[in-house]
């Protein structure tokens, strides 16, 4: 697996849809699915290939068609993981959790007191959200 570069705008937009509907496809399925926001089957192939020797797709089955066998495949990285390794590749690391966080909801340019205290009340509404989540699943 390379996943050295960054994917382009095409193979950025079907990882995007591949992430979003969570489940195995075929490059044909993905075809049909995605012929009316004008993906042809050319595209789309050469898109699956470069994305799958790039090792940003894997194999997780086969599923026969008529005469052949049709890959089945899945993401092998999450969409956080692929853009944390964006993140890191330019520097950005868990050292810069809190100005990331504090850029996101909007508290970048206040003081350092306020900024603070935003980032530290966001944070602990996450992690309040995270325990109960945790908690109904238990």
């Amino acid at each position: 697996m390379k996943k050295e570069n960054m994917l382009n705008k095409r193979e950025e937009e079907l990882m995007n849809y591949l992430w979003e509907i969570k489940q195995p496809l075929t490059a044909g399925e993905m075809a049909k699915q995605l012929e009316s926001a004008g993906w042809t089957n050319i595209t789309l192939c050469r898109t699956v290939q470069s994305l799958s020797d790039n090792g940003y797709l894997e194999v997780v089955g086969l599923e026969k068609t008529v005469k052949t066998y049709a890959r089945k495949l899945m993401p092998s990285l999450t969409k956080e993981e692929y853009y944390s390794s964006m993140l890191m590749s330019r520097g950005i690391n868990a050292n810069s959790l809190a100005d990331i966080t504090a850029a996101l909801i909007g508290a970048s340019r206040k003081t350092p007191g306020e900024k603070d205290a935003e980032v530290i009340a966001k944070l602990e509404e996450i992690i309040a959200s995270l325990k109960a989540g945790k908690s109904e699943g238990q």
